[in-house]
């Protein structure tokens, strides 16, 4: 299990932020983010929430106050303070205490709202020292399987007192949290629209601060590969081949290869193809083109050549892809 603790550095990467932005609003396109917050909880010590393991990634935000978390299975305790907001990208459980050793309670056991996407009020706790903490998740498509994001760590911690180039953090935090407290009309949808606009910033800082330990997705802050990543998401039905993806990498095609492999941890090509029928079974659920049409606007010559390529990854020919995703979603 890896855990990336995000300390405080005044070198940010400020660079390719069109790379960024091309390559990460394809991805949160693709694996169909959407989030929003569960719990708004006003705690007095001691307390403790628990929370277990699930399908979904879970965010807390500390409001106010001062507290403690520990992961499942994990014997150390990381501390966080008011301003911080700490991503557990995997759903793992996990435990949040005023201090270690206090009791908790099961957040299953917490009435959980009548409407799908509205929030509980939680007041815990036994009279002591304050803390407020917004408790939420993100949910992806997770058969939408993003080559990028695998590199992610279990829990990333982003710490408020990092002010320098934080401003965004702050400014988020205190947007969600008015929307909790005031209830107003629309609050759950701009809650919502927030929280994805948190998992974007997020990733953004992570990026951009963790450097090669970001994985395959540092790539994207690469100048040379988040190139090539840019114009891959960007045109995945262009005709690629690695001499002309190392031109717009400004590279040899023997550099440019070697090091696009050291960074994705896949040879370009793969990578192209991998793009690709993704981005086909994404429009196979959301659009009513035929396969012959998603076949040209992914980059295939004919329906059959997309058929063949599917099959490898998906098990199945496209229609039946098809079919069983939208039976599977008319049923939930």
């Amino acid at each position: 299990m890896k855990t990336i603790d995000i300390t405080t550095s005044k070198n940010l990467v400020h660079s390719y932020i069109s790379n960024y932005m091309d390559v990460l609003t394809d991805i949160t396109q693709t694996i169909r983010l959407k989030g929003g917050v569960d719990f708004r909880c006003e705690f007095s010590a001691p307390w403790g929430l628990e929370m277990q393991s699930g399908p979904v990634a879970r965010f807390h935000i500390i409001v106010r106050g001062n507290c403690w978390l520990k992961l499942a299975g994990r014997p150390e305790w990381i501390q966080l303070h008011a301003g911080d907001l700490v991503v557990l990208l995997y759903g793992t459980g996990h435990c949040l205490v005023d201090a270690p050793g206090s009791n908790v309670v099961s957040a299953e056991s917490v009435p959980h709202p009548d409407t799908p996407g509205d929030f509980v009020s939680v007041i815990s706790g036994g009279g002591g020292l304050p803390a407020t903490v917004l408790c939420g998740h993100f949910e992806f498509d997770r058969e939408q399987d993003n080559y990028l994001l695998r590199s992610l760590p279990t829990l990333i911690h982003l710490r408020g007192t990092d002010t320098y180039e934080f401003e965004w953090l702050q400014t988020v935090h205190r947007f969600i949290a008015d929307e909790t407290l005031r209830a107003r009309s629309g609050a759950v949808a701009v809650i919502q629209r927030l929280v994805e606009v948190l998992f974007i910033q997020m990733l953004r800082t992570y990026i951009a601060k963790s450097g090669p330990e970001a994985g395959n997705l540092g790539a994207i802050a690469d100048k040379q590969v988040g190139a090539a990543l840019n114009q891959i998401h960007r045109a995945p039905e262009r005709p690629w081949t690695v001499e002309t993806l190392a031109t717009e990498a400004c590279m040899s095609r023997a550099a440019f290869s070697t090091r696009f492999r050291e960074m994705v941890g896949q040879s370009p090509m793969q990578y192209v193809t991998h793009r690709r029928l993704y981005k086909a079974a994404e429009l196979l659920v959301r659009t009513q083109l035929n396969i012959a049409a998603i076949a040209e606007r992914v980059g295939y010559e004919s329906e059959p050549a997309l058929s063949k390529a599917f099959k490898r990854i998906f098990g199945c020919g496209p229609g039946a892809y098809r079919r069983d995703r939208r039976e599977g979603q008319a049923q939930t």
